[in-house]
């Protein structure tokens, strides 16, 4: 049992705190406290009386979504500094910095520390950074990271390495950027130094606060550069399953389902919570995790039994890969990266238009998601 009784400073960050305790994003801790902590795992709870929860969400109220100008304040008088000793030093998020078209290189350049000359996309590319700060398995970070530094030439790049690459490539530039090739916007990275700077302690932040062990694919996908458990915006699960190109664009996609056939693959993008305003009564399908094992999930309106559609899911002959995240926003202010749930199998269904189907993981998923997936989808 942790006891926090006492008298704290009005600075004090309890969202740094309770982030670290509880796991939730800046951006839901409001709705944590004011709730009673819905979202933790059995047997752990977080208890304040009606004075200190009153307390605690005026002091959040303060603290999430600093003012531009106190940022910029706060760079001045520590200094000129990077990107870590500057969170480190003063308290900020990364969410504060990175929010609404913000960046580290912007705060730099009006603070008067950054001199070096802007590049040709340089605010087009760090606008892009909150779309990299989820990246959470070693095999991505580091091709990123080489990519950013052009430390691999894409000649040399080996097939995993390539797609890879076509993963950052997308992140940065979903519509593809109106480059004629991918080496072309990679080289186009390269004429911005400041930007990929930037784009690179994002990457490095990002992977150290990861919490989370990622596995990898294996069988029929063994060469799909993805990891179960990892955490993947749709361009870069379109780009890993070979379904992006610059001719087809992720920017472009907006469904639920991709089929691939190429690798025999289904890919589910699911959203635990939906609202009447970005989902029509067709699409506000039940879909929500039984057990860590288990997820229960509707096929689009239109799918039947006998479509060929309908009986690739319940023969069990597509591979199937199931995306969940909680809500379409993250605390960024930009679409919610999915959790891979990792390769599906049927176990049983009812119904068509749609069918509803059950589905069983290869790898069960931890124990604080599952928590917290049921609460959000209840």
């Amino acid at each position: 049992m942790l006891d926090f009784v006492g008298h704290q400073h009005k600075r004090f960050r309890w969202d740094l705190k309770l982030t670290a305790l509880t796991g939730l994003s800046r951006s839901r801790l409001g709705t944590a406290v004011d709730q009673e902590f819905p979202f933790l795992p059995s047997g752990c709870q977080i208890v304040m009386d009606k004075a200190t929860q009153a307390a605690v969400l005026a002091n959040l109220k303060t603290q999430i979504g600093s003012r531009w100008s106190d940022l910029l304040t706060e760079l001045r008088s520590i200094g000129n500094v990077e990107l870590r000793e500057y969170l480190d030093e003063s308290g900020a998020g990364l969410p504060d910095l990175l929010k609404s078209g913000r960046s580290w290189t912007r705060l730099r350049r009006e603070a008067g520390f950054e001199t070096r000359p802007v590049g040709p996309r340089e605010d087009e590319l760090v606008r892009r950074g909150r779309s990299l700060i989820h990246v959470d398995d070693r095999p991505r970070a580091s091709v990123y990271q080489s990519v950013l530094s052009s430390a691999a030439e894409p000649a040399l790049w080996t097939p995993a390495e390539r797609r890879l690459a076509e993963m950052l490539f997308f992140s940065l530039w979903p519509n593809g950027g109106g480059f004629t090739s991918i080496e072309e916007g990679i080289r186009s990275l390269h004429s911005n130094e400041v930007a990929t700077d930037e784009l690179s302690a994002i990457v490095d932040l990002g992977f150290e606060n990861a919490r989370r062990t990622t596995l990898e694919l294996a069988g029929d996908l063994a060469g799909v550069p993805l990891q179960v458990h990892g955490r993947y915006r749709r361009e870069e699960v379109l780009a890993a399953l070979g379904d992006a190109s610059l001719t087809k664009p992720p920017i472009n996609f907006r469904e639920g389902v991709l089929w691939v056939p190429e690798i025999n693959t289904d890919a589910f993008f699911i959203q635990l919570k939906k609202s009447e305003a970005a989902f029509s009564p067709t699409t506000m399908y039940q879909d929500y995790p039984i057990s860590p094992t288990l997820f229960h999930w509707e096929s689009q309106s239109r799918t039947t039994v006998a479509s060929p559609t309908g009986q690739r899911y319940l023969n069990g002959t597509s591979n199937i890969l199931l995306f969940v995240r909680e809500t379409s926003v993250d605390e960024y202010g930009t679409g919610a990266p999915y959790l891979f749930l990792g390769p599906a199998t049927y176990v049983k269904h009812e119904g068509e238009r749609p069918i509803a189907i059950t589905w069983k993981l290869e790898t069960p998923m931890s124990i604080d998601f599952f928590t917290a997936a049921k609460v959000v989808a209840s």
